[in-house]
C-alpha cells in the first residue's frame, strides 16, 4: 500500500503526527537557543610567554625558536604564526578543525612540558591559552570620574557575583582592575649604608613570610594544632621587620626605620579601561551554550537596573556592548521578513492556482516549517541569521512539491478519474520527478556543509534548515497534501453540487475543456520557438555571453561590512613605547571622539585588545604599544558617516598609526590589503616593507598603511668590565639585580594580609633616577665580600636601536605590510592597480612575496566553494543519469545551469552588489533549483512520447502541462525572496537578488530554451526510457472519509 493510500485509508494517523510535529515545532522554537551568529569552535591557540628584560632578537632566539621546533612535529598543527617582543613571546598555533580540540591543546602543553626545561630559567610559562576565542555575548563597564579603583573592583565583583546567578550567564571575567604593590623605597644614601640588596631582601621575607603551619601537637585527647606567626599580618609588621645591626650602637636596625614603605597603585599599570574618559572596570558576559541569547540580555538588564539603585555614589555602571538588543532587532527583522515571505507565497498561490488550491498547498508551508525547528537541535543547529534566512531561501521551494500534487490532482479529476484515486494518482504519477527533484533541491545547498574550517561553521545552518525542510515539503507532499486534497473537493462536491454534476455531464459527453489563454499563447510561443531554434539558441548564447561581460563589471568582493552601530578604533604607538604614552593618544582619540555627533560612549582598552565582542573579530593580546577603542554609535549610518569622516583626520594624529575600522561580516581579517615578505634578514625586510608601503600611500584608495615589524625601539647595552667585577667579587647576578632594583624595582616577596597576593618591590627612589645615566649612581654590592662600590665603576651605557618586533610564520621570519581602504572601495579593485608595482620591488634571492589579506582568504574560501559547486554538479548530474538512464538527457538537463546564472549576474548588476560570498552559495543554489522543474519536464514528456504522441507534440504539451506548476513555483519562491532582497541585508541581500532574477531567467529557460534544445538533441535518437509500471487502482474510496 503506498503512502498516499495509506493517508487516506487512515486520516486520523496523519492528523495524530501533524499535531505531535506542530506542538514539537511550536515548543523547539519557544525553547531553541538563539543567537546572533552560529557558535564557531576557533582552531587557534596562544602559547604567551614572559621573558623580562630580554630584547626582541633574545626572545625569539631563546624562547620562541624552540617552541616552534617542538610543536613543528605534531602532525595536526596546520600554523605556526608567533610575534617575539620585547620580554614577550607570542606563539599561535592552530590545528585542524576536524580534531579534537581538548585533545591538541593537551598535546601542545604536554609537548611544551617536555622542552621548559631547556627554556631560560627566568621566564614566566610559557601558558597556553585555548579559550581566547569565546565571543561575549554583553559587556558593561564600572566607571566613575577618578573612582578610587579599589572601589570600582569591589563593584564589579559584586556584579559579577550578582551576574552568575541568572541560569543562562556561562562566564563572567573581570579586566581593568589596578593592581596594587608594597613599595620598600630607599635613597641612594640608604642602599650605600646598608646591606640591602634584592638577595638580602628576599632572602628575610622568605624566613619571616613562608606561611607554613606550625605542625599538630598530638594529645590523649585531642590533635592541637599549632598557630605559628609565618606571614606579615600588616604593613606595620614589614616595617617593624629587623634586616640589620648597627655597627655603630650595635642597636637593631628596622625596615622602617631606613626605608619608605607604602601600599600603592602600581605605576604604570599593565591596563588601562575607561568609558568616556572614566576609569573603568570591564565585566564580559560570555551565554552558556544552548540558551536564547535574548532571554540572557533581558535578565541581564533587569538585574543592572536593579544593581545600579544601590551603587555607591560617583560609581556608574554602563551597557556598552549589547548583542541581545542586535539579536532581538535583527533576528526580529528577518522573523517579520518570513512572515512577510509567508503572505507573499500565499498570494502569489491565490493569484495563479486559485483560492482553493493554494489554501491546500499553503497548509503545508508552516507544517514544514515546525517539522524543521523540531528536527534542528538534532543536527545542532540554533534560531540565528543564516538559519532564519535558510528558511525565507526555502519557503516558495516547500510549496513546489505540494502543488505539482495538487495541479496533477486537478488534470485527472478533469479527465474523469474518480477522486480518490486521483489523490493517489496525484502522487504515484509523480512519485520519481518528485523524489528526484527533491534530492535535486536538497543537492544544490547540502554539499555546503563540505566547506572546512570556520567558514564551513558559519554557513553549516544554511544547508542544514534548508535539508530539513525540504526533506519535510516532501513528505507533506506524499501524505497530507493528498488527503487534505480529498477532503477539500469532497467538501466542495457537497457544498456545490450543482457545479458537481455539470462536470459530470461534461465528461459523460465527453465535452473536451477550452485550453485557457494562457496555454494558447505558450502554444504559440513554443511552436515558434522550434521552428525558429537558430534565433533562440543565439539569443541564449548572446545571454551568456553578456552575462560574462557583465560579470566583469559587477565587482569580487569577500564578506560585506556590517550594519552596525559601533565600530573599532585601533591604535598603535612605535614599538617600544610605554603604555602611558600609547595612554596620551587614546585620550586624545577619545576627545575627538566624544566630540562626534552620534557618538553615545566609547570604550578604551588600553595595554591589551578589546575581548573578543564580535565574530569576526581576532583578539590582540598585551602589547604596551596598543590601544582599541569600541565606539558605539546612534544608528549604523551614523557608523558609516563617522568612519569615513574619522579616518583621514585619526591618521594626521602625530606619534600613532590609528585606523578607523568598519566590522567585517563572516572572518576576522586585519586589513583587506596586505603583502608578506619572507626572508632572514631584518633590515633587507624593513627595506622592502617601505618600498611597498610607499607605492601603497600612492593609491587613492589606501588611507593608511603599516607592517606588524613596527619601528625600532631605542634600548641602552649594559657594557659590563668583567675583570674588574671579578676582582671585586661582583657577580653578574649582583649588577643585573642593581639594575632591575634601579629601574622597576625588584619583586621580592607576596603579601597575603587580603583576598588577593600583593608582590612586596624593593626600589630606588624615583626622584634619583632623571635620565638613564642617574642608573649608574645605584650602589652594586658583592654577595661574596659585602663591599659596595656605585655601577659606574664597573659599566656604561651604550644607546642603540633594536628590532622592536620579529614575526615568524611557519619558522621563517615574515613581514606583513596593511592597507587600509578608504570607503566604498573594493578590496580587489585596489589590489589589481597596485599588484604590478609591488610585484617590481627587488627581492633578494631566497625571499618571497605572497598576497595576503581579503585576496587571500577570498581566493580560499571561493576555491573551497567552487570544489563545493562541483560536488553539487556531479551530485546532479549521477541524479538525472539514475533518473533517466542516459547521459545524453541529463547533460541536456544540465545545460540550463549555465544559462540559469546568467539572471544572477543580472540580479548583481541592477541591483548593485558585487559578487561575494553569499552571491557565490546563490549560484550554487541556482544549479538544483532550476534543475527541478526540467527534471518534472522531461518526465511529463516521455510519459507522452510513450503513449504514442509525436515527440514534438510531446515537448509542446509537456510545456502547457507544466505551464502552471512551474510559474508558481517561480512565482512563491521569487515572492518568498523578495522581503529578504528588500531588507538591505548586506549579508543576504544578494543572495536574494542573485536567487530572484535567476530563477525569473530559469523559468523562461524551463518552458523555452530547454524544449528546444531537448528537441534538437534527442529526438533523433532511440530513447531507452525507465521502464513504469502501469498506474494501480486507486482504493475504494467512494465514500468520502470524514476527517477526524
Amino acid at each position: 500500500m503506498s503512502i498516499p493510500e495509506t493517508s487516506l485509508r487512515k486520516p486520523a494517523v496523519v492528523m495524530l503526527l501533524v499535531l505531535a510535529f506542530s506542538a514539537w515545532g511550536a515548543y523547539s522554537f519557544m525553547t531553541i537557543s538563539r543567537r546572533e551568529d552560529p557558535k564557531i569552535e576557533i582552531s587557534w591557540a596562544a602559547i604567551l610567554t614572559i621573558y623580562p628584560g630580554a630584547s626582541a632578537g633574545e626572545v625569539e632566539k631563546k624562547v620562541t625558536r624552540p617552541i616552534e621546533e617542538a610543536l613543528t612535529t605534531l602532525a595536526s598543527i596546520e600554523e605556526i604564526h608567533s610575534d617575539s617582543k620585547n620580554n614577550v613571546s607570542f606563539v599561535m598555533v592552530k590545528v585542524a578543525y576536524t580534531s579534537n580540540f581538548s585533545e591538541q591543546w593537551n598535546l601542545v602543553r604536554a609537548r611544551i612540558a617536555q622542552i621548559r626545561s631547556k627554556l631560560p630559567d627566568t621566564i614566566e610559562g610559557p601558558r597556553v591559552i585555548d579559550d581566547f576565542g569565546d565571543v561575549v555575548g554583553m559587556m558593561i563597564t564600572v566607571h566613575g570620574r577618578d573612582a578610587d579603583p579599589a572601589r570600582l573592583h569591589e563593584t564589579a565583583k559584586k556584579l559579577k557575583n550578582r551576574l552568575l546567578q541568572i541560569p543562562s550567564v556561562g562566564k563572567v571575567e573581570i579586566s581593568g582592575n589596578w593592581a596594587e604593590e608594597i613599595a620598600v623605597t630607599g635613597s641612594l644614601d640608604d642602599f650605600m649604608q646598608y646591606d640591602f640588596t634584592g638577595i638580602t631582601a628576599q632572602r628575610l621575607f622568605t624566613a619571616q613570610n613562608m606561611g607554613l603551619p606550625g605542625g599538630l601537637l598530638h594529645t590523649a585527647d585531642y590533635d592541637l594544632r599549632l598557630a605559628a606567626p609565618t606571614e606579615y599580618r600588616d604593613l606595620d609588621e614589614i616595617r617593624d621587620q629587623i634586616f640589620t645591626v648597627s655597627p655603630s650602637t650595635g642597636e637593631p636596625v628596622r625596615i622602617g626605620q631606613v626605608f619608605d614603605v607604602q601600599r600603592r597603585w602600581a605605576h604604570p599599570q599593565n591596563l588601562y579601561i575607561r568609558t568616556n574618559g572614566e576609569n573603568a572596570v570591564l565585566v564580559s558576559i560570555t551565554m552558556k551554550e544552548g540558551f536564547d541569547i535574548t532571554v540572557m540580555g533581558r535578565a541581564v538588564r533587569d538585574m543592572l537596573g536593579d544593581f545600579g539603585a544601590q551603587l555607591p555614589p560617583g560609581i556608574h555602571t554602563t551597557l556598552v556592548h549589547d548583542q541581545p538588543r542586535h539579536v532581538d532587532e535583527n533576528l526580529g527583522s528577518f522573523l517579520e521578513n518570513l512572515l512577510q515571505s509567508l503572505i507573499l507565497v500565499a498570494l502569489s498561490m491565490a493569484l495563479l492556482l486559485g483560492l482553493g488550491s493554494s489554501i491546500l498547498v499553503s497548509l503545508g508551508l508552516p507544517l514544514a516549517i515546525l517539522i524543521s525547528l523540531a528536527l534542528m537541535p538534532f543536527v545542532r543547529v540554533d534560531l540565528e541569521l543564516a538559519s532564519v534566512a535558510a528558511f525565507i531561501i526555502a519557503l516558495g521551494m516547500l510549496v513546489d512539491n505540494s502543488i505539482i500534487v495538487v495541479d496533477h490532482i486537478h488534470t485527472l479529476v478533469d479527465e474523469g478519474v474518480e477522486l480518490g484515486t486521483a489523490c493517489v494518482r496525484g502522487v504515484t504519477d509523480l512519485h520519481m520527478p518528485i523524489l528526484s527533484g527533491t534530492v535535486a533541491s536538497v543537492l544544490a545547498f547540502f554539499p555546503l556543509v563540505l566547506l572546512p574550517d570556520e567558514m564551513g561553521a558559519y554557513i553549516r545552518s544554511l544547508p542544514w534548515v534548508l535539508t530539513l525542510s525540504l526533506g519535510a515539503s516532501y513528505l507533506i507532499s506524499i501524505s497530507f497534501t493528498p488527503l487534505l486534497s480529498f477532503w477539500f473537493m469532497s467538501l466542495g462536491r457537497r457544498l456545490r453540487p450543482g457545479k458537481h454534476a455539470r462536470h459530470q455531464e461534461a465528461l459523460k459527453n465527453r465535452e473536451t475543456k477550452r485550453p485557457s489563454l494562457g496555454s494558447r499563447g505558450y502554444r504559440r510561443l513554443i511552436s515558434a520557438s522550434l521552428r525558429f531554434w537558430p534565433v533562440v539558441l543565439l539569443v541564449s548564447a548572446g545571454a551568456l555571453a553578456g552575462s560574462v561581460y557583465l560579470f566583469k563589471h559587477i565587482g569580487i568582493s569577500f564578506f560585506p561590512l556590517a550594519e552596525r552601530d559601533q565600530f573599532v578604533v585601533d591604535i598603535w604607538t612605535p614599538e617600544g613605547s610605554s603604555i602611558l604614552k600609547t595612554d596620551e593618544k587614546a585620550r586624545e582619540v577619545e576627545k575627538i571622539l566624544m566630540e562626534e555627533e552620534g557618538v553615545t560612549s566609547v570604550v578604551t582598552s588600553v595595554g591589551l585588545g578589546l575581548p573578543r565582542f564580535w565574530i569576526a573579530m581576532m583578539p590582540h593580546m598585551n602589547a604596551f604599544n596598543l590601544a582599541q577603542l569600541l565606539v558605539n554609535t546612534k544608528s549604523p549610518a551614523d557608523t558609516k558617516r563617522l568612519v569615513a569622516r574619522l579616518k583621514d583626520r585619526l591618521a594626521r594624529v602625530d606619534g600613532a598609526r590609528i585606523v578607523a575600522k568598519e566590522l567585517l561580516l563572516g572572518i576576522a581579517i586585519e586589513s583587506p590589503i596586505a603583502f608578506k615578505i619572507t626572508g632572514d634578514d631584518i633590515p633587507e625586510l624593513l627595506r622592502i616593507s617601505r618600498e611597498i608601503q610607499d607605492i601603497l600611500g600612492t593609491h587613492p584608495g589606501i588611507v593608511n598603511t603599516r607592517d606588524n615589524f613596527g619601528t625600532n625601539a631605542l634600548a641602552y647595552a649594559i657594557v659590563l668590565d668583567e675583570d674588574r667585577s671579578l676582582r671585586l667579587g661582583i657577580s653578574r647576578l649582583d649588577t643585573a639585580i642593581s639594575f632591575i632594583m634601579a629601574s622597576v624595582g625588584m619583586p621580592v616577596a607576596t603579601w597575603r594580609g587580603e583576598d588577593d597576593p600583593i608582590p612586596v618591590v624593593l626600589e630606588l627612589d624615583k626622584a634619583d633616577v632623571r635620565d638613564p645615566e642617574d642608573l649608574l649612581r645605584m650602589n652594586v654590592r658583592s654577595q661574596a665580600t659585602g663591599e659596595a662600590v656605585p655601577l659606574s665603576h664597573l659599566a656604561h651605557l651604550e644607546p642603540r636601536w633594536e628590532v622592536g618586533k620579529i614575526v615568524r610564520t611557519k619558522n621563517q621570519r615574515s613581514l606583513i605590510v596593511h592597507g587600509y581602504l578608504h570607503q566604498g572601495r573594493l578590496a580587489t579593485a585596489v589590489l589589481a592597480d597596485v599588484l604590478p608595482q609591488v610585484r617590481k620591488v627587488q627581492l633578494p634571492p631566497g625571499y618571497r612575496l605572497d598576497v595576503e589579506g581579503e585576496e587571500k582568504e577570498r581566493t580560499k574560501t571561493f576555491g573551497d566553494l567552487a570544489r563545493v559547486f562541483i560536488v553539487t554538479i556531479f551530485a546532479l548530474f549521477f541524479i538525472l543519469v539514475l533518473q533517466f538512464g542516459t547521459f545524453l538527457q541529463a547533460l541536456v538537463i544540465l545545460g540550463s545551469v549555465p544559462l540559469a546564472l546568467v539572471g544572477g549576474t543580472l540580479g548583481l548588476y541592477f541591483t548593485g552588489n558585487t559578487f561575494g560570498f553569499s552571491a557565490f552559495v546563490g549560484m550554487i543554489a541556482l544549479a538544483g533549483i532550476v534543475i527541478k522543474n526540467a527534471v518534472v519536464w522531461v518526465e511529463f514528456v516521455e510519459t507522452a512520447y510513450l503513449q504514442g504522441m509525436p515527440y514534438r507534440e510531446a515537448v509542446i504539451s509537456a510545456g502547457i502541462a507544466r505551464l502552471r506548476p512551474i510559474l508558481l513555483t517561480a512565482g512563491t519562491t521569487i515572492g518568498g525572496l523578495i522581503p529578504l532582497g528588500l531588507s538591505g541585508s548586506v549579508m543576504w541581500g544578494p543572495m536574494a537578488w542573485t536567487l530572484i532574477f535567476g530563477l525569473g531567467v530559469s523559468t523562461l529557460l524551463t518552458l523555452l530554451v530547454i524544449p528546444v534544445v531537448y528537441y534538437l538533441v534527442i529526438r533523433k535518437k532511440v530513447i531507452s526510457p525507465p521502464i513504469t509500471p502501469p498506474p494501480q487502482p486507486g482504493p475504494d474510496l467512494t465514500a468520502p472519509q470524514e476527517a477526524p
